[in-house]
């Protein structure tokens, strides 16, 4: 049992540290109080009562607003950490008076996130309505070290290092497909061979991504550079970007399957087998596994078709 330890800090309350939290952010008390429904005049006592049960000055005053002292700087991140666990503690407390008796958390990069993982994961919930799942967002090539290192005991990644210690599951290939602006001089073709892409401007992922390593790789092969106009962290930026006719981009069928109507793009064919992209379900061995992300491994494990996307494959007919 953890030894009890004197407190000094007897009468301080989560408003207050909301407060100081807000004073923090603004560098302004009034309107850390406007936010917290205080009065300046009571939001000034509450600061000055926890200066005191501190024992030192948190804030510095001066005309252009407030600033951390050194001592504040310290107290500013152990107020952060408690609010965090407090917020902990009232999604669990919130998730039990709601019925979610479990939860399960995953990593996945943005093609699943934007693709596919949604439907997936509704499907779950339909089986498993007292399942809270909690979803992180991050690079492919960072997922599998988020497993090594213990964050995570799910992932769902592009990119796969050898470590045998982890567990995989292959969902089938997905085609890679050009997406253009509707009015682009390619936009009406219905196929394209890689290379006469290369005379447009692209908006690519970042140089790490399976997907730019895979249009480099196929340029260098004809002896050309892609002409990089923009580089951008996930798939639904570029295709934002080329929907605002800044140039081509090359995505898995899903995510321009999922995003044509909404950004107006034209989806092309890209001749040749190379032009594919496979995702995995890697996870920790079993005997780490809970219950609950043993039951969601087995439902990813049978639910791989939904990363084809929409069973529509429609083409840009012009």
């Amino acid at each position: 049992m953890r030894k009890q330890v004197q407190s000094t800090l007897h009468g301080l309350d989560v408003r207050t540290l909301r407060l100081f939290e807000s004073v923090v952010a603004y560098k302004n008390l009034t309107l850390a109080a406007k936010t917290n429904h205080l009065a300046i005049g009571a939001a000034s006592r509450r600061i000055k009562k926890f200066e005191e049960l501190i024992g030192a000055a948190l804030l510095t005053r001066h005309h252009r607003g407030l600033t951390l002292t050194r001592i504040g700087v310290m107290v500013a991140e152990s107020v952060r950490e408690i609010l965090d666990q407090f917020n902990a503690l009232g999604s669990i407390s919130n998730n039990l008076r709601i019925g979610l008796t479990n939860n399960v958390r995953i990593v996945a990069n943005g093609v699943a996130i934007a693709g596919y993982l949604p439907d997936t994961l509704r499907r779950f919930r339909e089986k498993h309505p007292d399942v809270m799942v909690e979803i992180e967002e991050a690079r492919s090539v960072n997922i599998v070290s988020m497993l090594i290192q213990g964050q995570v005991n799910i992932g769902i990644a592009s990119y796969y290092e050898d470590a045998p210690q982890l567990g995989r599951i292959d969902f089938p290939r997905e085609p890679l497909v050009l997406v253009a602006p509707k009015n682009h001089p390619l936009s009406r073709r219905r196929r394209v061979i890689f290379a006469d892409t290369l005379d447009y401007d692209y908006i690519v992922l970042r140089a790490e991504s399976l997907i730019y390593k895979v249009l480099y790789d196929e340029a260098r092969k004809v002896a050309k550079k892609i002409r990089v106009l923009a580089q951008v962290s996930g798939l639904y930026h570029a295709c934002c970007m080329v929907s605002a006719g800044l140039g081509l981009a090359v995505v898995p069928l899903s995510t321009a399957n999922s995003l044509r109507d909404m950004l107006d793009l034209a989806i092309i064919t890209l001749d040749g087998k190379q032009f594919f992209f496979r995702e995995s379900v890697i996870h920790v061995e079993k005997s780490r596994l809970t219950a609950v992300e043993i039951a969601l491994l087995d439902h990813l494990r049978i639910c791989p078709s939904v990363l084809a996307g929409p069973k529509s494959s429609r083409r840009n007919t012009g």
